[in-house]
């Protein structure tokens, strides 16, 4: 029998042209939603989990909603 996982990651692709859309810099941009800019760039570069309080904050700066910036994988567990 086979289990499957869901895991929500943060979609960096989208989170790259929504942050390029707000004109600010990746340090502005983590100031505002305190995080540091290193962990900005990460996101931009690799899908990665991230808790719902940071997907909502992220969601919040850019006026979307969670879901728009998030990709659902499944992972099968045998």
């Amino acid at each position: 029998m086979k289990n499957v996982k869901k895991t929500a990651l943060l979609n960096h692709l989208k989170f790259a042209i929504e942050l390029a859309k707000l004109e600010i810099t990746q340090e502005e941009f983590a100031e505002e939603i305190d995080i540091s800019d290193r962990y900005v760039r990460e996101l931009l570069t690799t899908d990665k989990n991230i808790s719902i309080s940071l997907a909502y904050n992220i969601s919040c700066q850019f006026g979307s909603s969670i879901e728009d910036l998030l990709v659902i994988r499944e992972d099968e567990d045998y």
